[in-house]
């Protein structure tokens, strides 16, 4: 059952918002209206809105969206890693272009002193 809503934290709060990227453009840091949600280093769920989002698009349409920001290290004091196998939680985003958007091909790590890299792969 922690799974299932985690899953659902994870979608609902991993809003970028309104995204304003050309097709053309390769890369884009986001200063997101929205804020980002992803896990701190002891797998509970973080948001905020001091954060750097990147999307990146390829050309065949593929999108990596990466999210960074500071969060709760965790509590062993060691780095901690989290995907869709270790949690069950899927990873969102919304913007204008593609609107609601979700994959279960993400990654985050936590480094021991809780800095956080979220990376989502969306498919077009």
């Amino acid at each position: 059952m922690k799974k299932a809503l985690l899953a659902a934290a994870v979608f609902t709060t991993f809003i970028a918002g309104a995204i304003p990227v050309a097709q053309a453009d390769p890369a884009l840091v986001i200063n997101p209206a929205g804020g980002c949600g992803l896990l701190d280093g002891n797998g509970a769920g973080a948001f905020t809105t001091d954060t750097k989002i990147v999307a990146t698009q390829s050309q065949n349409g593929n999108t990596t969206l990466k999210c960074q920001a500071d969060v709760t290290p965790a509590s062993s004091g060691k780095a901690a890693q989290f995907d869709f196998a270790s949690t069950g939680a899927v990873c969102g985003e919304f913007d204008a272009i593609h609107g609601s958007q979700v994959t279960q091909d993400w990654k985050e790590t936590v480094s021991a002193s809780g800095q956080a890299t979220l990376i989502c792969h969306f498919k077009s």
